[in-house]
């Protein structure tokens, strides 16, 4: 499922959960003491895209690391912005689920230093599977509960 596919399947609920879901890994970071930053794709990005670089944090182990997100394959992460080899969370036998964990679960494999597959996601498509879609619908609800200084905007 590419991002115009959950765009077409999930209308403006899309752009809202992805939203939520980037907020919610910042948040997790934070709590962790680590700084996660949008990155701008360029002009007339597409909102369903989810890059953050790590600021700083404990030792600057991940300082500059950039982590990203799409409805296709999942998480993954890269040494840089100019990285063209990076590491998926969700290795080539993922689950529909798997493309979408928990914020603490990305953190926990990022942190841990389990890097991840260098072969992304294989035959597996985010509506496949319900749950998969309930979780990433769950932080469009999960957020619009909160009062929540919004430092990200939809495009960055």
């Amino acid at each position: 499922m590419d991002n115009n596919a959950l765009v077409a399947a999930l209308g403006s609920d899309a752009v809202a959960a992805v939203h939520g879901y980037r907020l919610e890994v910042v948040d997790e970071a934070r709590s962790r003491g680590l700084t996660l930053r949008s990155v701008s794709t360029g002009a007339g990005s597409d909102p369903i895209d989810v890059r953050l670089v790590f600021a700083d944090g404990p030792a600057g182990v991940l300082t500059g690391q950039v982590l990203t997100w799409g409805p296709a394959r999942g998480w993954s992460i890269a040494r840089s912005v100019a990285d063209a080899a990076p590491r998926y969370l969700a290795g080539p036998l993922a689950r529909p689920v798997d493309l979408v964990p928990t914020p603490a679960e990305v953190l926990d494999r990022v942190v841990s230093g389990r890097r991840g597959s260098t072969v992304p996601p294989l035959d597996v498509e985010l509506d496949d599977e319900p749950a998969a879609i309930r979780r990433l619908l769950g932080f469009a609800t999960a957020r619009s509960g909160r009062s929540h200084v919004d430092t990200l905007s939809l495009s960055a």
